[in-house]
């Protein structure tokens, strides 16, 4: 189906918007390994292997690959809710 101009533009906006959480969420995620915030513990080769892991799905989200955008959100999702979770423990402390 042919869209309107408005409604591409807003569809376009959200998109931009989910590759900038994603890019943010995998910066958080790397430096919470990197650092070792007691979340999990990681390798230095597990480090580089999730780095390569997003950014295979940068590149193909990039190129309107329906399963990359998908994961795109997926994991932004899920990243925002992990990190309210993490906030919640270390303020309850529990």
């Amino acid at each position: 189906m042919y869209e309107f101009k408005d409604e591409f533009e807003r569809k376009e906006k959200k998109f931009k918007i989910y590759i900038f959480l994603f890019v943010i969420s995998v910066l958080i995620h790397t430096f919470i390994d990197v650092f070792d915030l007691g979340i999990e513990k990681v390798s230095g080769v597990g480090i580089v292997i999730s780095l390569l892991f997003f950014c295979v799905i940068l590149y193909f989200g990039l190129r309107r690959k329906f399963w990359a955008e998908v994961m795109i959100k997926f994991f932004v999702w899920l990243n925002i809710i992990l990190l309210f979770l993490i906030i919640t423990v270390k303020i309850l402390g529990l």
